[in-house]
């Protein structure tokens, strides 16, 4: 295993390919994973091209390490679009419905209030509703599609115990670290530029500073 390009006492973060650093990755070691992999629509990322071909290619080489890694797995759909195609390769078990209101901007016929989230798996003891409502948050400048914090730190408290493990593949500018770091998940962390990672740590140490975290 690479070392990590930075760790705190629940998590590690490690700047690579994901597929390489996952293979080297027990099978079933990982409670949960949790991300939010490209969208193939062409936003503007760091060191990835987000074309719809090479959505393809990247859903194909993760999704054999998701599932034999991890005892439960959820992450968007990536468009609506690509449904029939994810049901005939890799069906999931499960969908949950996250209303996130306006986002402001048009879809294909109108507004995207909502989006349906892939589950594939189940932890032990795992009892979730299908359909939970947070708001986008302000954009982080340097990544064209974070998350919400609040959007992560739902779906970990409702998938995981205190102290289980939490990985994101696709960790961006490190939405799933801190809502673990905030719920005292241990985390592990996959980024391909070292941008986002630079952007991961530092709001990490933000946070830290202002004794928001979960170890604080």
């Amino acid at each position: 295993m690479i070392k990590p390009y930075f760790e705190t006492k629940l998590g590690k973060l490690y700047h690579g390919n994901c597929i390489d650093i996952m293979k080297q990755l027990e099978t079933k070691s990982v409670d949960l994973i949790l991300t939010d992999p490209p969208y193939g629509v062409n936003l503007k990322y760091d060191t990835y091209q987000d074309t719809e071909d090479n959505w393809y290619k990247l859903f194909e080489a993760f999704m054999p390490q998701f599932l034999r890694l991890a005892k439960m797995s959820i992450f968007p759909t990536c468009q609506i679009k690509k449904m029939p195609y994810i049901y005939s390769k890799y069906p999931p078990d499960w969908l949950i419905a996250w209303y996130k209101g306006s986002p402001g901007h048009r879809s294909y016929i109108g507004f995207n209030d909502w989006e349906p989230l892939l589950v594939y798996g189940k932890n032990d003891g795992v009892i979730m509703h299908d359909y939970f409502y947070c708001q986008t948050e302000g954009q982080e400048q340097r990544h064209p599609c974070p998350k919400s914090v609040k959007w992560a730190k739902w779906l970990i408290k409702r998938a995981t115990k205190e102290g289980q493990l939490v990985l994101d593949p696709f960790l961006g500018s490190g939405t799933t670290a801190i809502a673990c770091e905030k719920l005292g998940r241990r985390w592990i962390g996959i980024e391909l530029s070292e941008d986002y990672c630079g952007i991961c740590v530092r709001r990490i140490e933000d946070e830290a500073k202002q004794g928001k975290l979960f170890f604080e």
